[in-house]
Parts: structure tokens; sequence; C-alpha cells
């Protein structure tokens, strides 16, 4: 048997639905032949790595966690599009006006009750006093100069 046709039969070979007489032929050859001998093992090894592959048992819970969180989001998302553009910008700018008329009522009403400094009228007399020509107090308190 050459390789060629062994190589074809491999698969059939290993799930034993070969008729007696080929696998009698598959096995001499693989007896002979190491090149196909390696190939059956390399399909023996992939059999095993899917059958070990398909008893992997998964979260079932992992599923519903993963589901949950995309509803939750696209709940958020409907409820932040059913709001009409000018409440989302209205919201903001109405803060905002409150916030300057907190400050301002409240800088007015400090304002109305402290108490008032009132600036008296400035005498005349005072307006046309000349500090440097004053003496000095020292002057007339010794009178001895």
């Amino acid at each position: 048997m050459k390789c060629q046709l062994c190589q074809k039969e491999l698969e059939a070979y290993h799930e034993g639905l070969l008729p007696e007489g080929t696998k009698a032929q598959v096995e001499l050859h693989l007896s002979n032949c190491k090149e196909c001998s390696e190939i059956l093992q390399m399909l023996i090894l992939a059999d095993k790595v899917m059958s070990e592959e398909k008893s992997v048992q998964s979260n079932p819970f992992l599923s519903t966690r993963i589901m949950a969180g995309i509803e939750a989001l696209e709940q958020a998302q409907a409820s932040v599009q059913g709001i009409p553009a000018y409440q989302r910008l209205l919201k903001p700018v109405l803060i905002s006006i409150s916030v300057a008329a907190a400050i301002f009522i409240g800088v007015f009403a400090g304002n109305i009750y402290s108490p008032h400094q009132t600036l008296k009228a400035v005498p005349v007399e005072m307006a046309y006093m000349n500090d440097a020509a004053l003496e000095s107090v020292s002057m007339f308190s010794n009178g001895n100069n």
C-alpha cells in the first residue's frame, strides 16, 4: 500500500470503520512507514484534544450575568435618549443660574444688614490745614527753646 492511499484511510482506520482486509493492509503499512505512523499519532492527539474541549463545562450563570449587563446598558441609553435635548441642556443652565442668584442674594442681604459708615462732611478749615507747617507738640510742652 502506498502512503497516499494509507493517509486517505487513516481516519476510517482510527474510527474502526475499515473492512478487515483494508485494515490489515493499513496496519502493515503503518508498521513499515514512519511518516504515516506519525500522521496517525497526530490524528489520535487531535481527537484527544477535541474530546477534552467538549468535556469542559462552562459557568451557566455567566451568560445570564452578561445578558443582564447588556439589558442594563440598553435601559440606561433608552432613559437618556428619552429625555428631550432641551431638557438635557436646560438642567445645567438652571443650576448655574440658581447658584449665581444665591450668591447675589447673599451679597445683597449682607450689605443691607451691615452698618453703614456714613462719611461726615469735612469742615472747610480742615481742608485748608497744612500738616507740614504745624509745630511739634514738644515745642509747646517744654516751654524752652
